[in-house]
């Protein structure tokens, strides 16, 4: 890949990253509000689906206009649970990470951006919002040895964002 080429993807996967996060911080409080009556049924029936009815929500806007801009994430944006991981935390605050390889208008693979999803095994709850970062892998084996086995980057205290690239 040449010098340019490589500066247009992390450029590209970067700006991403920050535009995804910003979304997030200010729409998830929103999203959770208005969809807690449907929230609160499906937890009562399937516990845990709840929160990926939650996720389609949150995030179905967001990579609509992914999509409106010539990018297509695979699998869909944030990812799919059997592509996901959960390792992390304790029951009251569990972190899932689900992720999608983002491909340009040249279907040529950009990166992946690794969401975590931070949840609740006791109770109905997201004690706090989700949070993004990119990968430069993007083979799905690598893509979870590196999401099981790397750290997330540093995430702004102040809402989520990422500071420093994670690769």
């Amino acid at each position: 890949m040449s010098g340019l080429n490589e500066m247009i993807r992390r450029t590209t996967m970067d700006a991403l990253t920050t535009y995804a996060q910003h979304y997030i911080d200010r729409e998830w409080e929103r999203v959770w509000e208005e969809n807690l009556p449907e929230i609160e049924r499906i937890y009562e029936k399937g516990g845990d689906s709840a929160y990926g009815f939650f996720c389609l929500k949150l995030f179905h806007p967001l990579e609509a206009e992914m999509v409106s801009e010539g990018l297509t994430p695979r699998p869909v944006f944030p990812g799919t649970f059997p592509q996901s991981e959960e390792h992390w935390g304790p029951w009251e605050e569990r972190e899932r990470r689900f992720w999608s390889v983002l491909h340009g208008a040249n279907e040529k693979p950009l990166g992946t951006l690794v969401t975590r999803i931070f949840h609740d095994h006791t109770r109905l709850r997201l004690p706090k919002p989700p949070q993004i970062y990119a990968i430069d892998e993007t083979d799905p084996l690598r893509i979870s040895h590196a999401i099981v086995h790397g750290d997330p980057p540093n995430m702004n205290p102040a809402g989520g964002g990422v500071y420093g690239r994670y690769a």
